[in-house]
């Protein structure tokens, strides 16, 4: 039994570990160019989806490590310490409204947690330039990046559920 324990806790380690590298890399890497002159990437997405694949815990530590991570290799680290409590809190909100993921109504945690995040970065704009028309700025790139992720989430959640279900053998 405690042998078993020891390969589901290293399991989750391991799962930990691949979402916190998975949200840095496609940060980092895929970027889709946006009409707002910015770009588009899919770590809100990877964000979102990541309490199917991970306990609480796991995934504000992935989110939040990983964007910061990415913030940080990017040449954005005065953004890392941000990220990290944005990207947490993202997670958050999806978990206190998961009564909602199995319906059809599962769009609506994943917009307040894109809504969450678009007003948090654009108060950290404010904050920053000590201007407040930055946080409309910011706020129409990161309309962008969160709707993106809205409608991917929206959509590839149940399909990514049911493939975790299956790796579980659930």
């Amino acid at each position: 039994m405690r042998e078993n324990y020891e390969i589901k806790r290293t399991q989750t380690l391991v799962m930990i570990g691949i979402v916190t590298g998975l949200i840095a890399t496609v940060t980092l890497i895929i970027k889709i160019p946006s009409a707002t002159g910015g770009y588009l990437n899919l770590s809100d997405f990877v964000i979102m989806v990541s309490p199917i694949m991970l306990p609480l815990g796991g995934a504000i530590f992935a989110a939040g490590v990983g964007c910061a991570l990415a913030d940080i290799a990017g040449g954005y680290a005065v953004y890392a310490i941000f990220s990290l409590f944005i990207k947490a809190g993202e997670v958050i909100i999806i978990k206190l409204l998961e009564r909602y993921l199995d319906t059809r109504q599962r769009w609506i945690p994943f917009s307040l947690a894109a809504l969450w995040m678009m007003t948090m970065y654009g108060f950290v704009a404010v904050f920053l330039t000590k201007s407040w028309p930055a946080f409309f700025v910011t706020l129409k790139g990161d309309l962008f990046q969160g709707v993106f992720a809205v409608i991917l989430a929206t959509i590839f959640y149940p399909r990514l559920q049911k493939l975790m279900k299956y790796l579980r053998g659930n």
